[in-house]
């Protein structure tokens, strides 16, 4: 699974917003407490303004159940690592589930 830690999704969101992005966390959505992991639970290519990137949906927290989308560059979700997690882990990320499709 494609996890980070709160620099990189801070990033991300910074890149995502400065590339005007469709999908990107709003200040209010950014987790008050910086997390070690972030999660990608489910992720799609897709084509915007003649542009390849990659919507996916990053766990921000697993108590609340709390998740958003983030549109990010091929290259930058490339860039993600992908790491072996347990089966626990991995069900707590997924149990999470998506945010509503945005438009």
């Amino acid at each position: 699974m494609k996890v980070f830690d709160h620099e990189t999704l801070l990033r991300l969101n910074k890149s995502s917003i400065q590339a005007g992005r469709n999908q990107n966390l709003s200040p209010s959505m950014l987790p008050a407490r910086p997390q070690d992991r972030y999660w990608v639970n489910s992720y799609m290519a897709r084509e915007y303004n003649g542009q390849q990137e990659v919507r996916f949906c990053v766990v921000l927290n697993t108590f609340a159940g709390q998740s958003a989308w983030l549109d990010v560059s091929s290259e930058e979700f490339a860039a993600i690592p992908e790491i072996d997690i347990s089966d626990a882990e991995w069900e707590t990320a997924m149990c999470v589930g998506n945010p509503p499709s945005p438009p």
